[in-house]
């Protein structure tokens, strides 16, 4: 990928500690903003950034995190008492969220911002009291992708979103991926996300 990119987090956990070091071995990033509800996980979450040479640092709101980014990833606590504080509109063009906690953070009008959502598994979604998305905005889910049944096609004039319930498909689908890069890396072979 060409250029820098601007990651920003909501929420400041685990996930998020996970999705800085992936994202950062990934992509050429420069800084990163975080929103989150614990100072001390903030801070450990700059911290651990600028140890990777990035510049960071804390926002006061969501939105003040998230316009201008590139990356997006949310991983808030799961909680369905949460009042929905994130706008998919206030992306730029082109934008990625990695939305890791069933989207429970996200204003629903807004998801329809998203150009392509991607979810983990259509036939859990579909079987879901309670869905993240609605239904019409799933482009795909992450078994179509390894098949090729589904593309991830970018446009650079809309964003775009990956919503993971956290189910193992998800778990299988990242490990055939990785598999076949390595295959490919190791015979030299450039492979197709």
């Amino acid at each position: 990928m060409i250029g820098a990119f601007r990651c920003r987090f909501i929420g400041s956990g685990v996930q998020a500690h996970s999705h800085l070091q992936a994202f950062g071995d990934l992509f050429p990033l420069t800084d990163i903003r975080v929103f989150g509800r614990g100072q001390a996980n903030i801070d450990k979450l700059c911290e651990a950034a600028r140890a990777k040479g990035l510049a960071a640092r804390g926002c006061a709101t969501a939105r003040e995190a998230v316009e201008g980014a590139d990356l997006v990833v949310t991983s808030i606590t799961l909680s369905y008492d949460v009042a929905p504080f994130i706008d998919a509109r206030w992306l730029k063009p082109g934008a990625f969220a990695a939305i890791t906690d069933l989207a429970l953070p996200w204003i629903p009008e807004g998801m329809a911002a998203f150009g392509a959502v991607i979810i983990d598994n259509i036939a859990q979604e579909a079987a879901s009291e309670k869905k993240m998305v609605d239904p019409a905005l799933i482009a795909g889910d992450l078994g179509g992708l390894v098949t090729g049944k589904h593309s991830a096609g970018f446009d650079p004039a809309r964003c775009s979103a990956f919503v993971f319930r956290g189910l193992a498909i998800g778990d299988i689908a990242v490990s055939a991926l990785a598999y076949r890069q390595a295959s490919a890396a190791g015979r030299g072979t450039p492979v197709a996300g």
